[in-house]
């Protein structure tokens, strides 16, 4: 179950995202359909991407005209440039974009993609739309403000107000409100948001019926389901309102829908709303209708009371400041100033949010009102003013406590100061800098002044001097508060120092790019631009500092987060991180595009300039060329294919530049390249027959180079194939490889033969019959030859390679025998002296042998191999050119060269065995002695550390042996007997060498040892005078600044017995035993008189240094000063304390009594170090100075402390005393202050009393009588104080004997806080009557202002009426109106009686009085005014009746009338009865009806509504047409009775002709024919018979 939850959740986003893109792309193709030529998005996602779509949506919103890069090949660049054209018009807009950028448009990001497009929408749809709601206005600009609903108030009448709804939002609350007020409460629903209250449909069938209620029954919508209301909706919005249908129902029935969708399509409905301009009219006009008039007048009644909030603080603020000003200039002890400050202070803190809320500026610029801006430069003061106090307070306190109050709040406002953020980053980043070196300079002390702190909060006293504790506790808070915040106060620092710097490389790489990414223009203009991305990137290392800068910032933000503890502080961090990671990844690739970009830019430039002018060159040539003879044009355009390439490279650069380059550059490049391309045209056509035949040359020289290099190809394998080759592994390796290079050449030739064939084929067609033939022989013969050699080739490379591998290990085994056998030759052919060394010997033995064997082994071999190579080439097929003769010839040099070397080297042998034993023995015997004596000589030359060379020398020689020379000896005696006569003298020579260089090492060797410890011994006892010499000077030299005191014990530590001259004695010693040893000629023994010489000098330094460091006089000096100073201050303090101690009495001078004994109790702690420090000093001087010294000043000493203790005794006997006085002096000084203030508050109470009677209001008046009541009654209390007080100040007086003045001057306040008491009461309840009489006053007044404000409509109306019904319901309503106006002008006249009566300041009185009779003015107006609109509204009743009675009159005998007509025109009466019927009614007798009711009309249609007065002309016009309808259809009738009665006249004449030509022609038709004799006449009788008969049938 957890995981499907959790499936669900993050699927949720995906849901919304596909449900905004469906829908923002369909809001923006209704906008684009209006484009010409209009265009559709299909992905919003890809097709934003080039930002052309995103321009012409942009042009189609604003109406305005923006640049755009268009075109087949747009690059990224140009798409990033677009998108950059289109963010820069919308910031230009004031339209804040939040993390969105042109890369991450460009690649499509859904959720930046969609954040834009919301953007987009909400500007320029719901913004716009909302903010033409008059009602509303105020929900997307709050440019309105209290201030402006209160100076329309204050301005204007009250009777014609019209203020315009105030309600607060923004453009989301706007819509909302809308639909709430229009369309949701009409329809009896609740619509809170746009998510969950859209789901079910009604709500989008509300909006509808709000505005066509026809198209809508609510009733059936609530019982149908979601999905069927939401297709309903949204198909009745599309078909009959022509709203888009930018939703579909699975859209919005869902779980949570989307908000921004249903707000984008919601918004729409805006501009169909009828009347939006009179909306605010008509809900004034009915309140039930709209009831958020009623939310207005709330929100007016709030403004007001916010006003008064605002006085009332104002009030409170400067009362509060006077308080505080006050209580700063009062003298107290500095426990009782914090005290009184921290009480203020808990009332700052209690009233610091209602002011804060109180000064919160309602404008959408940030503005305060009048009010407010009063208030919040009172508040201002006040808080400085505080501050000031406290920063007072802190440095007040004793030292060092007041330096670190100074300091706590030094720290404090660095840890709470905001960051400015300026305009550029980098700026702020050198800010935030500047201040963080600063806050770490102020911080860095912070450990020092904890500790002090700490101490001091301990003890809770500074040098024994009590610190008030709810200071120092405040104080503690606030270390705390400094220590806990300062590390990560300047981890963020640091942090948001990097970050800005971070951010200022971005907004840099960002505007750089801009002006990177742009149209280009000549090639001169890329390259500078090619140089500034050179200079800007790549110079400046740009991507290693912002790497460097992002590292660095990494781990900042990392150390920051840890230290933090904030979820969001983190997840901020982390987000910016993030965000920044991302937009650098796209950045980063874009800025390192840039240079590739404008490299290619350069490269088209550079090869569109140099083929163009190539080819313009040769078209001139070539033009001039067309009138050349037909050879010499054949030979000129041999090369036309290179200049077709030049054609095309031309035309894909040009494109190219065309695509990327500005519109005046790509119209010159157009009109070059046409140019261009049209001269290239016209001679193309005239020459491209010419392009063929350098083709057909190409093709014959192509073939004839093919035959040439198969031919030589396969002479040089034939070739291969059959010359002799002599069996070695050299030559049948270079076979091998001439075989594997034809091998390897046979598929190339394989190619080659098929390309000539291609090409032959293709040359054949043009060339004659016989070429031709020639051709196909030669090709077949090459055929041939190439299938030869690629049958004979594998097989013969095959067995090369077999037999490759056996004579490669014979060629090994030959060489390896010759290699051996040259050794053995060098060994047995070396000169033999008679007596070689044994070890050489043996060596070429053991050589010899083992050569001789390897011969023996490598020739085995040879055999072998040479055998099975033989037997190999005469089996194979393929090989018979193979000579084998060579071989064979060469085996048998090898065996004979073999038993020739046998031979001589047994020869060798037995002449070197015989004498190699005793030159064996002697030559090593001479080595090791020659290598013994070699190393003592060096030992005796060495140079170097002496002390290193005497461990080292003294162990070699005491190993030196006697029997290495023995065995040397030995050697020679027996190497003697056997050498010739003349070797053996350099023999014996040699040796006698040898055995003299042994004696005299033995006898060198002790006094080369004896040296070596002199020298050491000499260098650590110059090393350890020379450290005695070094702290000798520097004694000598500190001795002026630091003093002899330190300088003395260091001498004693350092020449101590165990110190460095006691061990340089020791080792002048051991130097004397030394140089006894050696002999007297010996010269290192003048070493020990120098050392002695040096160690004597050392000793007179260092007792002259010591006398002169414990006579130096400075060690005494602190001390006596000290002492001399201690000792005047008792002598003075001592006098001052008697001179206390006389004048105790005299209570005037109590308070300097008691600071002079306060302030000589703090010096006394500070004394009382110093006679800890003389006592201390004492100790030590005592050590290093003379015993009459010492003495004499522990005299002076003693003394010194017996007069520091008398003195501490008569000061506490003093401030005894003091205690017991001043308890008299502080309850006498609290008894008058007590009075002063009470007397003081008094007065002010008495003067704030007199301001109540010249209050601006009633209101004003309440408050300060309240205020005044609270204020007595606490002066009441603070009185039943001072009477107590006074009744304590008097027992005191008696008990502690204070004089009898005081006891008079406490009986004069008594009285006069009586006499104070009475006055106040007294005023107070004639305050209370006149503020009960001026209530009373404003209540008859609102209730008379309430009726007149009422009946005022009646004195601004105009007389316009309806309906006959509203006019009399109307009349009906002013009768009462006047009734009621007869009482109130009663009571108004009473108001005016009572105005006179009200005890006020006369100018508030005046204007009382004023105000009553202009109210009693204002109801006369309105009892004449209602009296004149009776009598006019009865007369205009009495016409409207007469009219309406004669009208109807009218329509009544033209219904008549027309019915009669309709009974006549059905009528079958005789048409002479139907004649005299019509002439009976008498229309125009009543055409003058008409004109009357129109007279009548126009007398009272002045009183009429232009909708009314329409009516009426459009019944009048109605009658009218009605009349004449009537009177056209009795003409009409009375025309058809006459022509009808004219027909049948007519009828009855026509009938008796037709009744007088059948007669006649009976007759004639009676009569025979007997005059016809032939058939002509017969036809012409019959002829006029028929003649007359239809003449008869005519008629």
């Amino acid at each position: 179950m957890a995981m499907s939850n959790h499936s669900g959740s993050a699927s949720f986003p995906d849901e919304q995202e596909a449900v905004q893109k469906r829908t923002f792309t369909k809001w923006i193709n209704t906008h684009l359909a209006k484009r010409n030529p209009p265009i559709m998005v299909n992905d919003l996602f890809e097709d934003i991407k080039d930002g052309v779509m995103l321009l012409a949506l942009l042009e189609v919103l604003s109406g305005q005209k923006l640049p755009c890069e268009q075109g087949r090949q747009l690059k990224r660049i140009h798409w990033v440039a677009n998108i950059g054209t289109a963010l820069k018009f919308l910031e230009g807009r004031r339209i804040k974009l939040v993390n969105i950028n042109s890369t991450d448009i460009a690649d499509g990001r859904p959720s930046i993609v969609l954040g834009l497009m919301w953007t987009i929408i909400l500007y320029f749809q719901i913004e716009e739309l909302t903010s033409n709601l008059p009602q509303l206005q105020s929900l997307s600009s709050s440019a309105s403000s209290v201030d402006s609903v209160v100076s329309s108030e204050t301005a204007s009448p009250p009777t014609k107000r019209k203020v315009v709804t105030k309600v607060k939002g923004n453009a989301k609350k706007a819509l909302l409100k809308w639909v709430q007020y229009t369309a949701a409460k009409q329809a009896g629903i609740e619509v809170k948001d746009f998510g969950q209250s859209w789901k079910s449909g009604v709500a989008f069938h509300s909006v509808i019926h709000a505005i066509r209620p026809e198209l809508v029954d609510m009733e059936k919508v609530k019982g149908r389901s979601n999905r069927e209301n939401l297709e309903e909706a949204f198909t009745i919005a599309e078909t009959e309102l022509g709203i888009p249908r930018l939703l579909d129902p699975e859209d919005v029935d869902v779980d949570k829908p989307d908000e921004k969708s249903i707000m984008t399509y919601v918004a729409q409905f805006l501009k169909l709303y009828p009347d939006l301009h009179h909306t605010v009219t008509d809900v004034q006009e009915n309140d039930v209708e709209f009831p958020h008039l009623e939310m207005f007048s709330q929100d007016l009644q709030g403004m007001k009371e916010d006003r008064l909030m605002l006085r009332d603080l104002k009030v409170w603020v400067e009362q509060f400041e006077r308080d505080l000003t006050r209580a700063q200039m009062t003298e107290a002890s500095l426990q009782e100033k914090y005290q009184s400050f921290k009480h203020f202070r808990v009332q700052y803190e209690g009233k610091r949010k209602q002011v804060e809320l109180g000064i919160k500026s309602l404008r959408k610029d940030g503005k305060l009102s009048l009010d407010q801006a009063i208030v919040k430069q009172a508040w201002d003061r006040v808080s400085a003013r505080l501050l000031d106090w406290h920063i007072l307070l802190d440095k007040s306190l004793p030292a060092p406590l007041g330096t670190i109050g100074a300091w706590l709040y030094r720290a404090d406002s660095a840890l709470k100061e905001e960051i400015i953020i300026q305009q550029a980053h980098e700026e702020t980043a050198n800010a935030i800098h500047r201040k963080l070196e600063h806050h770490k300079d102020l911080l860095k002390n912070v450990d020092g002044h904890k500790k002090t702190f700490q101490e001091i909060h301990r003890a809770r006293s500074v040098n024994g001097v009590p610190v008030p504790p709810e200071q120092l506790e405040d104080m503690a808070e606030r270390f705390n508060f400094v220590t806990s915040s300062s590390e990560l106060h300047l981890l963020k620092m640091e942090f948001l120092e990097l970050k800005y710097r971070l951010l200022s490389l971005l907004v840099l790489a960002e505007s750089k790019l801009k002006s990177w990414i742009i149209k280009y223009g000549r090639r001169e203009s890329v390259e500078l631009l090619l140089q500034n991305y050179i200079s800007v990137i790549e110079n400046s290392r740009f991507f290693e500092q912002y790497e460097v800068t992002y590292k660095i910032l990494k781990k900042a933000a990392e150390m920051y987060a840890k230290a933090n503890g904030s979820v969001e502080e983190v997840e901020n961090v982390m987000k910016f991180m993030n965000e920044t990671t991302a937009q650098w990844r796209n950045l980063s690739v874009e800025v390192r595009s840039v240079r590739s970009m404008l490299e290619e830019v350069i490269a088209n430039w550079d090869r569109y300039s140099s083929t163009v002018a190539s080819l313009q060159a040769w078209l001139e040539d070539a033009e001039k060329m067309l009138n050349q003879p037909e050879l010499a044009k054949k030979d000129f355009f041999r090369h036309l294919p290179h200049w077709i390439q030049q054609h095309t490279a031309m035309n894909d650069a040009g494109n190219f530049l065309i695509e990327t380059c500005d519109e005046t550059i790509s119209r010159d490049l157009k009109q070059q390249l046409l140019l261009l391309n049209g001269r290239w045209r016209e001679l193309f056509m005239q020459v491209k027959q010419y392009a063929r035949a350098d083709e057909l040359d190409k093709m014959r020289r192509e073939y004839l180079d093919g035959v040439a290099t198969l031919s030589a190809f396969l002479d040089g394998a034939n070739g291969k194939f059959s010359v002799p080759i002599e069996v070695s592994f050299l030559n049948v390796k270079m076979f091998v490889q001439d075989l594997e290079g034809i091998k390897q050449k046979m598929p190339v030739m394989e190619a080659q033969y098929k390309m000539i064939t291609k090409t032959a084929q293709l040359v054949t067609k043009e060339i004659p019959q016989e070429e031709v033939n020639e051709m196909f022989a030669t090709m077949k013969g090459i055929k041939e030859q190439l299938g030869r050699v690629k049958e004979y080739c594998p097989a013969m490379l095959y067995e090369s390679q077999q037999l490759l591998s056996p004579l490669e290990e014979l060629e090994k085994h030959i060489t390896y025998f010759y290699e051996s056998l040259e050794k053995v030759n060098e060994i047995i052919s070396v000169p033999d002296p008679e007596v070689p060394p044994v070890a050489v010997f043996k060596q070429k033995h053991q050589d010899l042998v083992a050569y001789q064997e390897n011969c023996k082994k490598a020739l085995s071999l040879i055999e072998r191999n040479s055998q099975s190579v033989l037997k190999f080439v005469t089996s194979s097929k393929v090989l018979h050119h193979f000579d084998r003769s060579a071989l064979q010839k060469m085996v048998a040099e090898i065996q004979f060269t073999f038993q020739n070397m046998v031979k001589k080297s047994g020869d060798w042998r037995k002449n070197m065995e015989a004498n190699s034993r005793l030159m064996k023995n002697f030559e090593d015997s001479r080595a090791e002695l020659e290598k013994v004596l070699q190393i003592a000589n060096s030992c005796l030359k060495e140079k170097g550390n002496p002390e290193e060379l005497l461990r080292k020398h003294t162990e070699f020689f005491s190993q030196l042996d006697q029997r290495v020379l023995n065995a040397f000896l030995k050697a020679c005696d027996e190497l003697t007997d056997i050498l010739p006569e003349q070797e053996q003298h350099s023999l014996q020579e040699a040796v006698r060498k040898l055995h003299k260089q042994w004696k005299d090492l033995q006898a060198e060797a002790p006094y080369h040892l004896i040296h070596l410890k002199i020298e050491v011994e000499k260098s650590k006892l110059q090393a350890t005078v020379e450290e005695c010499r070094i702290e000798l000077a520097r004694q000598d030299k500190q001795l002026a600044s630091e003093g002899s005191e330190k300088i003395i014990k260091e001498h004693r530590c350092f020449f101590s017995d165990k110190g460095p001259y006691q061990l340089c004695e020791k080792r002048l010693h051991l130097i004397e035993e030394l140089c006894l040893k050696l002999p007297e000629s010996d010269p290192l023994r003048a070493t020990l008189e120098s050392s002695q010489k040096t160690l004597k000098e050392l000793k007179s330094h260092i007792d002259s240094t010591y006398m002169k460091i414990t006579e130096h006089p400075d060690k005494w000096k602190d001390y006596k000063t000290r002492f001399s100073e201690l000792t005047t201050w008792i002598s003075s303090t001592e006098k001052q304390l008697k001179k206390i101690k006389h004048g105790i009495n005299d209570t005037a001078k109590y308070k300097q009594f008691k600071t002079a004994a306060e302030g000589i109790r703090q010096d006394i702690s500070k004394q009382g170090e110093n006679q800890t420090w003389l006592k201390y000093r004492f100790a030590i001087l005592a050590e290093i100075s003379p015993v009459t010294e010492i003495r004499k000043q522990e005299d002076e000493l003693y003394k010194l402390s017996s007069d520091f203790k008398e003195l501490l005794a008569l000061l506490a006997e003093i401030e005894k005393i003091l205690s017991t006085v001043g308890d008299c002096v502080q309850y006498k000084e609290d008894v008058t202050s007590a009075l002063e203030d009470l007397i003081t508050n008094s007065k002010e109470a008495q003067a704030e009393a007199e301001k109540i009677l010249d209050t601006e209001s009633l209101l004003q008046a309440q408050q300060l009588l309240l205020h005044h009541q609270q204020r007595t009654k606490r002066l009441r209390a603070k009185r039943q104080d001072v009477r107590d007080q006074i009744s304590h100040a008097k027992q005191l007086q008696l008990e502690g004997g204070l004089p009898n003045t005081v006891q008079e001057d406490l009986q004069k306040l008594e009285g006069t806080l009586e006499n104070m008491q009475q006055t106040m009461e007294k005023r107070e309840e004639e305050l209370q009557v006149t503020v009960n009489k001026w209530e009373q006053f404003e209540k008859d007044k609102e209730t008379v202002v309430k009726y007149l404000n009422q009946a005022s409509s009646a004195l601004e109306r105009i007389l316009n009426f309806s309906s006959l019904e509203s006019l009399s319901s109307e009349l009906e309503h002013t009768k009462e109106l006047s009734k009621q106006t007869l009482a109130m002008a009663e009571q108004a006249e009473n108001l005016v009686k009572n105005s006179f009566e009200i005890q006020l300041g006369s100018k508030k009185k005046q204007f009382l009085q004023e105000q009553a009779k202009a109210i009693q003015e204002q109801v006369k107006k309105v009892e004449v005014t209602l009296e004149e609109d009776i009598k006019t509204m009865e007369m205009v009743k009495n016409k409207w009746d007469h009219f309406g009675s004669n009208f109807e009159a009218l329509s009544i005998w033209i219904t008549e009338k027309e019915k009669e007509l309709d009974t006549l025109e059905t009528s079958s009466s005789p048409l002479d009865m139907q004649i005299g019927q019509i002439k009976v009614i008498e229309i125009d007798g009543k055409i003058n009806g008409i004109p009357s009711l129109e007279e009548e009309a126009q007398s009272f249609s002045q009183y009429v509504t232009s909708g009314e007065s329409a009516h009426i002309k459009t019944k009048l016009t109605q009658i009218k047409r009605y009349w004449e309808e009537l009177r056209d259809h009795a003409q009409r009738l009375e025309g058809i009775i006459t022509e009808n009665t004219s027909q049948q006249q007519k009828y009855e004449e026509s009938l008796k002709q037709v009744q007088q030509a059948l007669s006649e022609f009976e007759a004639k038709v009676a009569e025979p024919v007997t005059s016809c004799s032939s058939s002509a006449e017969t036809y012409k009788a019959l002829q006029d018979h028929m003649v007359s008969i239809c003449s008869v049938f005519a008629a």
